[in-house]
C-alpha cells in the first residue's frame, strides 16, 4: 500500500541547537529537489547546498540527503534538510515546502508509512516509539532487540507450524479414505502440544518485555508525619512536595519524576494512612491506596523513635502490599546506624532525610531495582500480550476436540489461533489500532 500525499515535518525536538532535520517523504520528493533545492542529489550522499526563497534571497546553508524508493525509511522517496537548528529557520524552510507541496505531517506519519508499506511490521513499529520514549538503558536495548525483529520471527514461526498443522488437518477432512484416524490423531496431539508450550515460554518473554517497557514507579507511604514528603524531595533534589509536622498536610497523590543512575523513576508522595473524619483527608487516603496498586515498589516510611509496630503491619496487611521496603526515618533522633539489613526478605533502610544520612544505600538499591538485569528480553505491549494469550485458549480447544475426534473443530480453533497470531503483527488491523498506535509518537517519525 502506497500513500499518496507528501507530507514534511521537522524530526528534532523543539528549540535552539546546533542542527536541525526536516524530513519529506511522498511523490513531491523529486519537485522540491528540482525547484526548492535547485541540483540533482545523488542517492544517499550527504549534499551541502544553499537553499533560497523564491526572491533569491539566501536562507540557510545545508546538508540534503536523498532516499530513493523503496530504499528509504518509509519506503517512498525521501529527503532529509539538515539546518542550522534554530526553530525560526527550520519552520521558514518547511512552512515554504508545504505551501506549495507537501502537507504537515500527523505523529508517527512517517513511521506509519513504513509499516503500510511493508518496510516494517507493527511489532517493530511499536518497538521504535517504545525506543525513543525509554525510561532507562535497558528498556532502550530491549526496544533494540524487537525493533531487530527477534520477537517478530517467533510469531511468524508459530504462524507458519500453525499453517502447517491446519493443511494436515484439513487434508485429512477432505480425503478421509487416505486417513489413518490413530495416525493422525496421536499427530496432531503432539504438534499442538508442542504448539502450547512453545506459546508459553513466549507469553513469559512478552510479560517480562511489559515489565521493561514500563517507567518504574516508587510509592511512598506511612502513617502522618513520619517524613514521606522529606523523602520525595531528598529524593527528588528539590522541594516537590510541602513538608509540615501538622498530621494530613498531604491531600492528594504528588507524582515526582526522578532521575537516579541516569534512570528515569516516578515517585508518587502520598497521604498519610491513618484513621480521620477529614472527607478531604479520607479521599487523599483512597487515592494514596489506589496508589499502591499500581506501584513497582513501595517505600513504606516509619519513625524511627517510635518503631516498625503492629499497626504498620496492619496497614501492610490490610492494604495487601507485597512488594516493599520498609525505611526508618529520624534516625538523627535515635542513634540508629544508617545501614540497611533484610528481615524476613524484606529491605529495611536506616536513614534520617534531615540529616541526609543512609540516603545514599537507598538510592543505590532503588536505581539497581529499577533496571530489569535480563538483557536478552525485548520490548511488548499489553495487545501481544493478549492475543498471544488468545491463541494459547485456542490450542488448548483444539486439543481437547482433537481428543474428541472432532476434526472440523480443531481447524476451526488452529484457524481462530492463526488470525491472533497474525494480528500481533498487523495483519487485518484495523484503521482506529493504528492511529491509537502512531498516535503516541512524536511528529516527524
Amino acid at each position: 500500500m502506497t500513500v499518496k500525499e507528501t507530507i514534511a515535518a521537522i524530526s528534532t525536538a523543539h528549540g535552539k541547537s546546533a542542527i536541525g532535520v526536516i524530513r519529506v517523504s511522498g511523490k513531491n520528493v523529486l519537485k522540491i529537489i528540482k525547484d526548492f533545492i535547485g541540483s540533482e542529489l545523488k542517492p544517499r550522499f550527504a549534499t551541502n547546498v544553499k537553499i533560497r526563497e523564491k526572491s533569491n534571497a539566501l536562507i540557510d546553508d545545508v546538508i540534503v540527503i536523498y532516499y530513493k524508493a523503496p530504499s528509504s525509511y518509509t519506503g517512498e522517496d525521501m529527503l532529509e534538510i539538515q539546518s542550522h537548528g534554530n526553530p525560526i529557520t527550520m519552520d521558514f524552510i518547511l512552512e515554504q515546502i508545504c505551501d506549495v507541496y507537501a502537507r504537515l505531517s500527523k505523529p508517527g506519519e512517517f513511521t506509519e508509512r513504513a509499516f503500510l508499506n511493508n518496510k516494517i511490521d507493527l511489532v517493530q513499529a511499536e518497538a521504535i516509539a517504545d525506543l525513543i520514549n525509554a525510561s532507562h538503558i535497558s528498556a532502550s536495548k530491549a526496544a533494540m532487540i524487537t525493533l531487530q525483529g527477534n520477537f517478530s520471527k517467533n510469531i511468524e514461526l508459530l504462524i507458519e507450524e500453525v499453517l502447517a498443522l491446519r493443511a494436515n488437518i484439513e487434508a485429512c477432512i477432505n480425503f478421509p479414505e487416505d486417513d489413518s484416524p490413530d495416525n493422525s490423531n496421536k499427530n496432531n496431539f503432539n504438534a499442538i502440544n508442542s504448539l502450547i508450550a512453545k506459546l508459553s515460554k513466549l507469553i513469559k518473554s512478552v510479560d517480562n518485555g511489559i515489565v521493561v517497557n514500563k517507567t518504574p514507579t516508587i510509592t511512598i507511604i506511612g502513617k502522618p508525619n513520619v517524613g514521606k514528603s522529606s523523602l520525595a524531595n531528598l529524593l527528588l533534589g528539590e522541594q516537590g512536595s510541602i513538608v509540615s509536622s501538622t498530621p494530613g498536610t498531604t491531600r492528594d497523590a504528588l507524582h515526582h519524576e526522578v532521575v537516579l543512575a541516569k534512570n528515569n523513576i516516578t515517585i508518587i508522595d502520598t497521604a498519610g494512612l491513618r484513621k480521620t473524619s477529614d472527607s478531604i483527608e479520607l479521599q487523599g487516603i483512597e487515592i494514596t491506596k489506589k496508589s499502591i496498586n499500581t506501584a513497582s515498589l513501595v517505600l513504606y516510611v516509619v519513625d524511627d523513635s517510635l518503631g516498625f509496630d503492629t499497626e504498620d503491619k496492619a496497614l501492610i496487611a490490610e492494604n495487601k502490599i507485597n512488594n516493599y521496603w520498609v525505611v526508618n526515618n529520624k534516625i538523627d533522633l535515635t542513634g540508629a546506624d544508617p545501614t540497611m539489613i533484610k528481615i524476613s526478605n524484606v529491605n529495611h533502610f536506616n536513614i534520617s532525610t534531615i540529616q541526609n544520612l543512609g540516603t545514599d544505600n537507598l538510592k543505590k538499591k532503588l536505581s539497581e531495582n529499577s533496571v530489569p538485569d535480563d538483557e536478552t528480553t525485548g520490548t511488548a505491549r499489553l495487545r501481544h500480550r493478549e492475543h498471544l494469550k488468545s491463541c494459547l485458549e485456542n490450542l488448548y480447544m483444539a486439543l481437547d476436540c482433537n481428543n474428541n475426534l472432532q476434526l472440523e473443530l480443531v481447524a476451526e480453533e488452529l484457524r481462530l489461533a492463526h488470525v491472533s497470531l497474525v494480528a500481533i503483527m498487523g495483519g487485518d488491523v484495523n484503521e482506529d489500532l493504528l492511529d491509537k498506535i502512531f498516535s503516541d509518537f512524536c511528529i516527524g517519525k
